[in-house]
């Protein structure tokens, strides 16, 4: 916006400042003798709206006499005129009846301009009175009665006293005279010269008195602000115009409010109307989720007494329940994913008091309260080494969270080209003996797969989400789960083979030992079309042709380790049987694994007839 504009827009937009000369229209004036007193004078005994602030024009009225206080000496009020806003005043111990009386203080301009603005008429006259050891023959020089002092003066005879009208210069005083007291006076017909006057014209023009103007004091605060004070009809008036020409800097507080009022103007617009549409949108959509709260509040409450009781009788409930906002912190916002499976993500995170945790947000899914809280009081009573411990959970709203150890050394699935016989065998070991311990306890893993397994210290194997795929048997989940279809029991699908139960944990314990042992070192598929499918029954027909000797790739192994490859085999095809009875417990398969290979014998063809010929 250009300044010519602002400063044309100020010109249009002029602020006058009416000044307090105005009478306060609420205030009746008084009068004291003759003279008639309003504002921006009052009597002391009016009210203090009806006159100026300053104590100066507080009058007061003695004897019908109006009478003027300052801070040295009272005058004597002779007239007021409002129409120039001027005052006369004289000095009390003037007589106009008595030509001897003396005047009791010096100059008026003293007492009054320099502290309250009062500025003298500027056709106003100075008499001055001296006081000489010797007479003077000077015309210019009128003897009056003695209305001085003789301090200064170390011997006299006779004091003579002269009194003279106008300026007068200290080198033009007689060497035996000295200055008394000067006073200035107002003359309403003033005389040229000086020395015509007598003395009786100069007591008259004592007692006269002297004009003062108040227009400077109301135009005090206006000069202050850098404004222009003029007097337009019969009233002071305060404007501030906004020159063009002026640098910014240099403008008067007003003249600065107006160059930026279109932008204070168009900021107040927005910032109103941005609060109507708040009110005018925000106050339905207030009443409605007020509403929504008390009926989800009254639906809810009996569900969450039933939480709360759960909870309550809960004893062995010993893993801590965080709130939401303490898993966020604990996960610095939920910053490092370290995966995502069909329960939920993982995030990193880290306990208060130092542990690095691993900590699952679950998918909502259909899980109920009531169920959450059961599951977490079923898991919260598994201890064992080959079983992840829960350290906390959360439950707050629809949010759902469960806090594990974390194992720096991830699942085995990341491992499992890398590992030699030994590791596998002992990691198979420690997750049979995982499961084997859950089954024990009445729980069904129902998610036993490479992902699911977590390796800690020197190749202990853990397992995580014990139960949680019971939490999670809708179709839409199982059917997140297909990508691992290789470890999951055909009865999980197929409902004329068996009921779900520990067994099927066998069934997915067996699949996934034998694909840890297809992926030591390079083993040979043959290469025609073989897949996670087909290997079980490549497998079986490898142990059922060789009887003792399973070939696993081009190299010699030693015997001990063959005899491992060979018992992990065949406890796995014992496993994967489809007939869930034919499945030995978990129990059986850590004895076989615990036992010697010798024992074993190569089990039932795992797969039916029909399927084995459609594969050949």
């Amino acid at each position: 916006m250009s300044k010519k504009f602002i400063l044309s827009f100020s010109t249009l937009s002029i602020l006058i400042l009416t000044c307090r000369a105005q009478n306060n229209s609420s205030c009746i004036s008084s009068s004291c003798g003759n003279i008639q007193i309003s504002y921006p004078f009052r009597l002391r005994n009016d009210p203090r709206n009806c006159g100026h602030p300053d104590p100066i024009f507080t009058l007061e009225c003695h004897e019908n006499r109006t009478i003027i206080m300052n801070s040295i000496s009272p005058y004597l009020v002779q007239s007021i005129t409002y129409s120039n806003f001027s005052i006369r005043l004289s000095d009390p111990g003037l007589d106009i009846h008595n030509v001897s009386s003396c005047p009791t203080y010096s100059s008026i301009d003293n007492t009054f301009s320099s502290r309250y603005m009062f500025r003298v008429s500027s056709s106003s006259i100075f008499i001055t009175f001296l006081n000489c050891l010797s007479s003077l023959s000077d015309p210019l020089y009128i003897e009056n009665p003695f209305c001085g002092n003789t301090s200064g003066f170390f011997t006299m005879s006779r004091v003579f006293s002269y009194v003279t009208v106008g300026s007068i210069l200290v080198s033009d005083l007689d060497e035996s005279c000295a200055f008394d007291t000067m006073i200035e006076a107002s003359s309403p017909n003033p005389k040229k010269d000086s020395s015509n006057y007598s003395y009786s014209e100069i007591h008259d023009l004592l007692a006269y008195g002297v004009e003062l103007s108040w227009f400077q004091a109301m135009c005090g605060e206006c000069e202050e602000s850098k404004g222009t004070c003029n007097l337009e009809d019969d009233k002071i008036r305060c404007r501030h115009y906004c020159d063009e020409h002026t640098p910014f800097s240099e403008l008067s507080f007003r003249c600065k409010f107006l160059y930026y009022l279109p932008y204070i103007f168009f900021v107040g617009l927005a910032i109103g109307g941005f609060i109507g549409l708040r009110f005018v949108f925000g106050i339905p959509y207030l009443i409605g989720l007020v509403i929504y709260k008390s009926r989800r509040r009254r639906s809810s409450m009996k569900e969450s007494e039933t939480i709360e009781e759960l909870l309550r009788y809960q004893i062995n409930l010993i893993p801590i329940k965080y709130t939401y906002d303490e898993i966020k912190k604990m996960t610095n916002n939920f910053k490092t994913k370290l995966g995502e499976g069909p329960h939920g993500t993982v995030y990193k995170g880290r306990l208060r008091s130092g542990p690095f945790v691993a900590v699952k947000m679950l998918i909502n899914a259909s899980i109920s309260d009531k169920d959450y809280i059961s599951y977490i009081s079923e898991i919260s009573k598994i201890h064992h080494p080959n079983v992840v411990k829960l350290i906390g959970f959360c439950i707050e709203g629809s949010k759902r969270a469960l806090v594990h150890d974390l194992k720096a050394d991830g699942s085995i699935a990341k491992y499992r080209t890398s590992l030699s016989y030994k590791e596998i065998f002992k990691i198979s070991l420690g997750i049979a003996r995982g499961i084997e311990f859950l089954h024990g306890k009445r729980m069904c893993h129902l998610g036993i797969k490479p992902e699911n397994v977590l390796l800690g210290d020197s190749f202990n194997p853990e397992i995580s989400d014990s139960r949680l795929g019971k939490l999670y048997l809708s179709d839409e989940h199982r059917a997140k789960d297909i990508g691992k279809m290789g470890f999951i029991s055909p009865e999980v699908f197929y409902k004329n083979i068996g009921e779900i139960s520990d067994k099927s944990d066998v069934y997915s314990f067996g699949m996934m030992m034998l694909e840890m042992v297809a992926t030591i070192k390079s083993l040979n598929l043959n290469g025609n079309g073989s897949s996670d499918i087909y290997f079980p029954w490549w497998i079986y027909r490898k142990v059922s042709e060789e009887k003792d000797d399973l070939v696993i790739g081009d190299d010699e192994e030693q015997e001990d380790e063959m005899k491992m490859v060979k018992k992990m085999v065949l406890v796995a095809l014992c496993c994967i049987q489809i007939n869930p009875g034919d499945r030995p417990s978990m129990k059986e398969v850590v004895a076989m694994l615990e036992g010697g290979v010798e024992v074993l014998q190569v089990p039932p063809r795992p797969f039916q007839r029909e399927m084995d010929e459609e594969i050949m």
